[in-house]
């Protein structure tokens, strides 16, 4: 039995050397053509990210040479699997580290669990509604909101309720609405839920609409894109700082002002990293601009001239805190 067995394994290494030292350059001489690729004809309508845009309009361009703008930077949310409920006046929502694709199929679940139930589920619009239900004697319902929230790999979870005016649906005011209970409900089914790792093929457009990101303008300056409010925009701003331990010298909220002190090491040589491990202080001038009714700008200024050289990066400190 051995002979045989050590026979079969001889025969096997020599067939495999054969095929090594043989010339092979050759090969590529019996290809075949295969049948073409079937590309789906509605793919203009799916969002596509451009992350290396070119310049087709050539204004920066020299002698037929332009300069690539950098792309945006992408953080992620971390693995920490993090919620937490978030209010800004009386609007709140439930923050979660996870993609709205992976969302949705557990707030399809949590209201079918509840004692609300679920009337209507629209994955396109990220949009889940309750049955109609009894509310101190009116006809109401619950409408559940699912977005991409401002980190790269996040949701924020929206709940209104509505109740009927005639034939019109009007949002409940004040403490006497179901939104807050139904959020803490959310908040509890994502703590003792543990993460499937699943997603929704139905709700993949949902990830796409990240509302913060990193840009550089015609003129090479940066700024960060926040597609908020601006009450929303100089909170989520405001948070950030206190985040990334940015200490907040002086702010003006009417003004959309923060004023910061940044410090960055050096770009030194190695002899002086040696000698000399000081770091530079500057000062900064942190400005939320708004520029309609759902977008806002962040940028940087400073009167320092070496303090100009670190703008990016406090741009980037506050983009990757930003949440």
């Amino acid at each position: 039995m051995p002979t045989k067995a050590l026979i079969i394994i001889t025969t096997i290494f020599l067939s495999s050397c054969g095929y090594f030292l043989t010339d092979h350059k050759y090969d590529y001489l019996k290809e075949t053509e295969e049948a073409d690729l079937n590309i789906p004809r509605d793919i203009s309508t799916r969002p596509i990210i451009d992350y290396y845009p070119i310049n087709s309009t050539q204004t920066n361009s020299v002698d037929g040479e332009y300069n690539i703008p950098r792309p945006q930077q992408v953080f992620s949310s971390g693995t920490s699997n993090e919620v937490r409920m978030h209010k800004l006046g009386e609007i709140r929502w439930v923050y979660v580290e996870t993609l709205p694709s992976s969302a949705w199929p557990m707030m399809n679940d949590f209201w079918l669990a509840s004692s609300y139930g679920l009337s209507i589920a629209d994955p396109n619009a990220g949009v889940i509604e309750s049955k109609t239900i009894d509310h101190e004697g009116k006809e109401s319902k619950l409408v559940m909101k699912i977005e991409h929230g401002i980190r790269q790999a996040s949701s924020e979870i929206f709940i209104t309720h509505l109740t009927k005016d005639l034939d019109n649906w009007i949002r409940v005011p004040g403490e006497g609405n179901l939104e807050e209970n139904a959020l803490r409900g959310v908040l509890d089914y994502f703590a003792s839920t543990p993460p499937s790792g699943g997603t929704s093929l139905v709700a993949l457009n949902l990830n796409y609409g990240q509302k913060a990101a990193l840009k550089q303008g015609d003129n090479n300056t940066s700024f960060i894109e926040l597609n908020l409010e601006y009450a929303r925009a100089w909170a989520a701003v405001d948070r950030a700082l206190k985040e990334a331990l940015i200490e907040v010298s002086d702010l003006d909220r009417d003004e959309g002002t923060f004023y910061v002190n940044f410090s960055r090491d050096e770009e030194k040589g190695f002899i002086r990293k040696i000698i000399s491990r000081n770091s530079f202080i500057g000062e900064y001038k942190v400005e939320v601009k708004e520029i309609d009714s759902n977008t806002c700008w962040v940028t940087i200024s400073s009167e320092e001239e070496e303090a100009k050289l670190f703008e990016r990066d406090l741009l980037s400190e506050i983009n990757q805190s930003l949440s």
